[in-house]
């Protein structure tokens, strides 16, 4: 992982963590993965469908980054919103 990722993930999590910025007590590790989501309607609404969608089968999510916006033109007219996200969820313990 570059430093400069790696920063913003640490400035990140400290900022939205399980504890709401306060220092935590344990360390925790956060696992990063990027997705991908569309709307015709908004960037917000991109970004609500791919939250939602990682929710359904992410536990423990606590952050995103917007990395990228882009989007689909059609006719002179934008067609679709397309965001590309990072996103953050604190890793469950083993056992």
């Amino acid at each position: 992982m570059k430093r400069a990722t790696a920063r913003a993930a640490t400035s990140a999590a400290k900022r939205s963590g399980p504890t709401g910025g306060k220092a935590a007590k344990a360390a925790h590790v956060y696992r990063l993965i990027e997705l991908a989501g569309s709307s015709p309607t908004s960037i917000e609404d991109a970004i609500e469908t791919a939250v939602a969608r990682a929710h359904k089968t992410l536990r423990n999510l606590r952050w995103f980054e917007v990395v990228r916006t882009g989007g689909h033109i059609e006719n002179g007219k934008v067609a679709h919103y397309q965001v590309t996200l990072k996103v953050g969820f604190t890793m469950e313990d083993p056992g």
